[in-house]
C-alpha cells in the first residue's frame, strides 16, 4: 500500500510544480485573459488531474481497512505540500499567495472524497473560525458550536468529521475549557496550528467615553489587561462564550463594546474604536484539530497525554517525569487539573516530543505504567511551525 501511495504522491508533486509555474506566468496576463486562463486551469488541466490522483490515494487507503490511514485529512502531507511549493516558487507570486491557492485546491480535493464537516467554536468571526478556514479552506462544510464542549461532543458523536478548538495562548496560557475536555474525551488530537491574534475594540458608539459595558471571551479580556486598565478601568467587563458573540451583543446595545477580531466589524456592522489592543503584539494562539484517530509517525511529531500518580507516595510525580529524561525525551508542556476524585488530587497533562509509536516513547510508557495509576493518550501529531 505505501509504495502505491508514494508513487501517487510523486505524481501530485510533479503536477504541483507545473501549477506553480502556470500561476506565476498567469499573473502577467491582462485581466480578461487571466480570468479565462484561471477558468481553464480550474476545470480542464492539472487541477482536475491532481484531484483525481487524490481520489486514487483515498481509494488505496480505504482498501487497507486501517482507520488511521483511511482519514481524509493528512496533516503531515498537507505541510509537506506547502513546504514543497514554497521551495520551488521563483515568483513573482509570494509564498503566502501560493499557500492560499493550494489550500483551496486541497480543500476542494478533500470534499470530492466525502462530505467533510468541521465544527468550531462559533459563531462566525471568532478566531477559531479564522483558524479553521485557514486550515481547511472554503470547500468543506462548517458547523459553528456555542461552546468548546459542544465542539468535542460533535466529534465524539460523529456528527462532524473534525473539530477545531483553541488550546493555548502565548499571553494568557492554556485554555482551561479545552484541557478539561481533553482529559475526558474519546476524541484524539491529530494536528495543531497557530494563528497570530490581534484584538480590536468595536462598538456602535463613536467614542470610547460613551462605553459603559465591554463584552468578550475571558481569554481575550485576559490578553488585553493593560489597555483595559488604562482606558476602561471603571467600565463593566462581561465574559461571554466567544469574541464573535461579544460583537453580536455589542451590536444590539448602545454604549456597549466588544473585544474581538476586525472581521466582526463587517459581520455585525460595528465601528473599530481602537486597534491592536492586546498586551503583547506577538500574541499567538495554538489550536488543536480533533478527530476519531491520529496519524502515524512522521519523524517530527509531538504527543499529548494525561496521567495520575499516587499523591501519597513521596516523589511519585518526580519519578514519572524522570522517565522522560532517562529516555532523552523532551517535555514541551505540562499542566495540572483537579481530578474531581477527591480534594487536592490532580491529573497531569504532558506534551512531549515524539510519536506514541516511536520506540523511545513506547519504552518510556512501559516504565510509566509501573509508576502511574492511570494513563490516557490524547493524540500524536506532526509539529507545526509558528507563523
Amino acid at each position: 500500500m505505501s509504495s502505491q501511495i508514494e508513487e501517487l504522491k510523486e505524481q501530485i508533486d510533479d503536477l504541483d510544480t507545473s501549477i506553480v509555474s502556470l500561476l506565476n506566468e498567469y499573473i502577467y496576463f491582462p485581466l480578461l485573459i487571466r480570468i479565462i486562463f484561471f477558468f481553464i486551469i480550474k476545470h480542464f488541466t492539472n487541477y482536475k488531474e491532481r484531484a483525481m490522483l487524490t481520489l486514487d490515494i483515498d481509494n488505496v487507503k480505504k482498501a487497507s481497512g486501517d482507520i488511521k490511514s483511511n482519514e481524509p485529512h493528512d496533516p503531515a502531507r498537507e505541510m509537506e505540500v506547502y513546504e514543497q511549493i514554497q521551495k520551488i516558487n521563483k515568483g513573482p507570486l509570494s509564498n503566502n499567495t501560493l499557500v492560499s491557492i493550494f489550500r483551496e485546491i486541497m480543500s476542494a480535493s478533500l470534499s470530492l472524497n466525502k462530505e467533510l464537516k468541521i465544527s468550531f467554536l462559533g459563531p462566525r468571526g471568532t478566531y477559531t473560525h479564522q483558524a479553521t478556514v485557514n486550515r481547511f479552506g472554503d470547500s468543506v462544510i462548517y458547523s459553528a458550536q456555542k461552546t468548546i464542549a459542544d465542539v468535542f461532543n460533535s466529534v465524539e458523536k460523529k456528527q462532524v468529521t473534525y473539530g477545531v478548538v483553541p488550546f493555548e495562548n502565548s499571553t494568557h496560557g492554556t485554555v482551561t475549557q479545552t484541557i478539561d475536555k481533553l482529559i475526558k474525551t474519546s476524541a484524539k488530537v491529530r494536528a495543531d496550528m497557530y494563528l497570530p491574534i490581534h484584538h480590536q475594540f468595536l462598538s456602535k458608539s463613536s467614542d470610547l467615553s460613551d462605553i459603559t459595558k465591554i463584552y468578550s471571551h475571558p481569554e481575550a479580556l485576559g490578553q488585553c489587561q493593560k489597555w483595559l486598565n488604562a482606558k476602561m478601568r471603571n467600565v463593566q467587563r462581561v465574559p461571554v462564550s466567544s469574541t464573535s458573540h461579544a460583537a453580536e451583543l455589542a451590536s444590539k446595545e448602545l454604549g456597549a463594546g466588544a473585544i474581538c477580531s476586525s472581521v466582526c466589524a463587517d459581520i455585525y456592522g460595528l465601528k473599530i474604536l481602537d486597534r491592536d489592543i492586546e498586551d503583547l503584539q506577538d500574541n499567538t494562539t495554538r489550536f488543536f484539530v480533533i478527530g476519531q484517530s491520529y496519524e502515524g509517525p512522521t519523524g517530527n511529531d509531538k504527543t499529548i497525554f494525561c496521567f495520575t500518580v499516587d499523591h501519597r507516595q513521596p516523589g511519585a510525580l518526580c519519578n514519572a517525569l524522570a522517565v522522560f529524561k532517562q529516555h532523552d525525551i523532551n517535555i514541551t508542556k505540562i499542566d495540572s487539573r483537579p481530578s474531581h476524585q477527591h480534594h487536592w488530587h490532580y491529573i497531569f497533562v504532558l506534551e512531549v516530543e515524539g510519536h506514541i509509536e516511536d520506540e523511545s516513547l513506547k519504552e518510556a510508557f512501559v516504565e510509566l505504567n509501573s509508576i502511574c495509576t492511570d494513563i490516557n493518550i490524547i493524540g500524536s501529531y506532526p509539529k507545526s511551525k509558528e507563523l
